[in-house]
């Protein structure tokens, strides 16, 4: 039993450090949120911070949508700094985007 114990806890280690963690971006105004298509699909240019481009998406499965969404616009409207939690990038390998799981108003 000792001598299966030790491999699974390698081999779990090893699958956990391969698993993505989300990334925060810097503090700043929400720019040129949009909606794109009638499914919903938001963008939004924040600082670009671990993918290749400062677009981030918002998915319009998220289940905190509306919350976000509103975060964001507010945030925009009024000039308040946030940073956005996002999680792995999607899209295009060419110019991912950042995918929003998170909101944090700083203000």
């Amino acid at each position: 039993m000792k001598k299966l114990l030790l491999p699974l806890l390698l081999a779990s280690g090893f699958s956990y450090a391969g698993m993505s963690t989300p990334g925060t971006t810097t503090s700043a105004v929400p720019v040129n949120l949009h909606i794109v298509n009638t499914n919903g699909d938001t963008y939004v240019q924040l600082p670009a911070t671990g993918c290749s481009t400062s677009v981030y998406y918002l998915s319009p499965s998220h289940k905190k949508y509306d919350a976000i969404f509103s975060v964001l616009l507010t945030a925009q409207t009024t000039g308040k700094k946030v940073r956005a939690k996002f999680d792995k990038c999607v899209n295009s390998t060419s110019n991912p985007f950042g995918n929003i799981v998170g909101v944090y108003l700083n203000d």
